[in-house]
């Protein structure tokens, strides 16, 4: 069996965190401005309610940035995936019998389609694709079906609306190879 490789761009820690922190800088200033305007007065209380939410958005930024997944090869019934946590390279080396895989759709509060991450799941390690979503939406169908094929397993139903959904918002944003 050939070797088959998908990957996306490495972005070192401090981009990951820089990319990771736009999107939550909005929130915290909301829930930032909430005791501000709220109330007259602007005392202690304020203050740590402020510096709760500044923990809290910084310590979900520094879990979802540290790591990171930037290449998958599948090879003869084994699949390699290549990271690194913070700036340090890793791989982990899974038998595809072994492992499980599972797609999730994330959707913001008005119900649009944020993006969709890949999860491989073994028996003591779990493994999150395109937690960032920087990887090509038609690189995270591919994987999914060859992860499929490889393992002889069908896709069952909820598998085929997540994958139709896939294969549309990579259509809808010029990702799609034929």
């Amino acid at each position: 069996m050939e070797k088959t490789i998908f990957e996306t761009e490495r972005i070192p820690f401090k981009e990951r965190c820089k990319k990771d922190i736009k999107i939550k800088i909005f929130a915290f200033l909301f829930f930032a401005s909430i005791p501000i305007f709220s109330s007259s007065e602007f005392n202690i209380i304020s203050i740590l309610f402020i510096l709760f939410f500044l923990f809290v958005f910084l310590f979900i930024t520094y879990n979802e940035s540290k790591e990171f997944v930037y290449k998958i090869e599948f090879e003869n019934e084994k699949i390699n995936i290549f990271g690194s946590n913070f700036d340090n390279d890793w791989i982990e080396i899974f038998e595809i019998k072994k492992v499980n895989i599972q797609i999730r759709k994330h959707v913001s509060k008005t119900g649009s389609v944020i993006g969709y991450t890949i999860i491989f799941k073994s028996g003591k390690k779990k493994i999150t694709i395109n937690r960032l979503y920087n990887w090509n939406n038609f690189d995270l169908h591919q994987i999914f079906t060859e992860f499929k094929k490889i393992k002889g397993e069908k896709i069952i139903i909820d598998e085929k609306s997540l994958i139709d959904g896939i294969k549309k918002k990579a259509e809808d944003e010029d990702e799609w190879e034929q």
